[in-house]
Parts: C-alpha cells; structure tokens; sequence
C-alpha cells in the first residue's frame, strides 16, 4: 500500500516515531520500512518536523489498532480503560482503575498482543517511598522491570522498581537543553538517572552539570548512562541538593525537576544561582493555584508552560524564573 512517510536517521526513529503518534498522524496500520542508514515512518499526509516527506509502499501491519479489541469485558468496565500508557524502553506502564484490576492479566496480555515493541506489561500502582519510585508488578510479558530508554539519540539504563523515570517530559528536556548556552554551569538537583543532564550536555555545549540525587541506585544509573553515552560534562554527586550546592560553584541555570515539592526548596536555589541565572521549576498544581505560586515567585516568572496533565485536575507546569 502507498503511502506518505517520514524520513529519519535510525538513531531517531523511536523517538520521532512517538512524536508523531503523540501528533496523531502516524499510520499503525503500515509497518515501518528501513535500509541502512534511514528508516521510513508511514504517516497521514499533513506533518512538518523539518524531515524530508516522501511517497513509497508499504507493508500491512497486521498487529490490532487497539487492545481494547482484544478484550472481551463488561461495558462498564470498557469505559474504564485506559487510552494511553508509558512506554519506557520495551516496558509498557499502565494503570488501572480499581475495578479493572482483577482482570489486569488479560488487559497485559491484550496489549502485549496489540503492540510489537512490547515485551513486559507492568502495573503502576503509585509512587511511594523517599525516592517516590513506582510501585509495579508485571503483569504480562518478561519478568523483569530493568530496560533500555531511548530518546532524541540518548539511550537510558535504568530499572523501574528502583528509580522514577518519565518519557512524557522527553520534548521538555529537549527544550531546555535548547536554551543552555555555550559555557554555562548547571545544577541539576533532583537528575535521577539523567535525562535531563545527558540532554543538556549532548545537545548544548555546557561547561559542566553537576547532577544531584538522594537516591544511590539513581546514581549508580546515571554513572552508568554518562559512560553509555559517552559523556564528560556530568559530575554526579550522590546526596541533598540542600547540602551540596553552597560548596560547588554559583551556576547559570538550575533546573528543580521535583513536582511534588520543587517548591519547598525554591530558596535553596535562589541563594546560589548566579544574578541574572534561570531556574526551571516543575510544580504539579491546579490552574486555581497558580496565581499563588507566581506572586510567592515575587517577579521572576518570564515563561509558564503546560507540560502535560497529571490528573483530572491537576496538571505538571514548568516555570521558567530569571532572577535579578
């Protein structure tokens, strides 16, 4: 079958290909065609992500649209289902209403059989503990938690149980490296297994990142992922951002990547980022509360994004500051 496609290097492919199905305008019913060097993503005619647009055949994919077609359960309980689910590496993340759970397996399986990048099917049942990590459970698939991330052509070891990773804040980290200029110091407070700092220090030209986290297994991660990607701008510093910061050195930009409570710890920041310096604050929040937090923010607000929705309330906002 003809069709319209997009073409892009192989070492981008997983994460334009999630663009454009987050775009709506990838054809799942086509399957992906590759030579050497390129791959060739089947799409509706109307896109622009500055990569060339070409005509050519393509395969049928014979996988399902959805994996609701797949299942066979009460109406009340169809209306429940999710309609999206985190993709990390070849680990599918989804949550499930109580009343779905009971049949979690058949949900697992039905989406195992819908999507061919699938191996494991785990259940998110929250995050707990000091270091906010998932608690999950396989419930389709390969028994294993441990996967490979990749996105705008880094790659991210990590294990789900152990560390809290996002792939929906992957075109915000983008966008932040985007803004780092040549020469700049930055902490990282909160980095994790470091998307945030592997962007930056990938897609910019920083001086250095000093990339903080509480949680060792995060660092051992992130150790992991500086030498998987061939990185030399990263200091990873295991311990309290609160405690590290005053002995490195006053940096350009901060980026505060903790939602729950980044505000808690805004006046850390604010005593050693230099004047003129950015912070990036991620703050999960209500719309009916965000005037609040922008007048305790006293003026320094240029930018505030929507990143995604959290809840059926709540949303995750980015507050771009630049101090005085």
């Amino acid at each position: 079958m003809r069709s319209f496609c997009v073409v892009v290097p192989k070492a981008e492919g997983e994460n334009i290909r999630n663009k454009l199905s987050e775009m709506g305008v990838l054809r799942k019913d086509l399957r992906i065609a590759r030579d050497e060097d390129r791959l060739y993503i089947p799409i509706e005619p109307s896109v622009d992500l500055d990569y060339p647009v070409e005509e050519r055949e393509f395969e049928e994919n014979e996988q399902f649209s959805s994996y609701r077609e797949l299942l066979d359960l009460p109406s009340s309980l169809e209306e429940q289902l999710p309609g999206s689910f985190d993709v990390i590496g070849d680990v599918y993340v989804v949550k499930l209403a109580d009343d779905l759970t009971p049949h979690a397996g058949e949900i697992g399986a039905a989406i195992l059989q819908a999507h061919r990048n699938a191996k494991t099917v785990a259940l998110d049942r929250g995050v707990q503990g000091e270091f906010r990590t998932r608690d999950i459970r396989v419930i389709a698939g390969e028994e294993r938690t441990h996967t490979t991330h990749r996105e705008f052509g880094l790659s991210y070891e990590l294990d789900l149980t152990k560390v809290y990773f996002s792939p929906r804040l992957a075109t915000e980290r983008q966008r932040v490296s985007q803004l780092v200029t040549e020469g700049e110091c930055v902490i990282d407070m909160f980095a994790g297994v470091g998307p945030f700092s592997l962007m930056m220090a990938r897609h910019s030209q920083p001086r250095m990142i000093y990339a903080i986290d509480k949680n060792p297994e995060a660092i051992n991660y992130l150790i992991k992922n500086i030498k998987l990607n061939k990185i030399k701008s990263i200091s990873p510093m295991l311990g309290d951002a609160c405690d590290l910061m005053p002995e490195l050195s006053e940096p350009d930009r901060i980026i505060m990547n903790l939602p729950h409570s980044s505000l808690d710890f805004l006046d850390v920041a604010l005593a050693r980022v230099k004047a003129g310096g950015v912070i990036h604050l991620y703050l999960i929040s209500e719309v009916e509360g965000l005037a609040g937090v922008e007048e305790r923010m006293s003026g320094m607000v240029e930018n505030v994004r929507t990143v995604h929705t959290y809840s059926a309330k709540e949303n995750l906002y980015c507050f771009d500051l630049v101090t005085g």
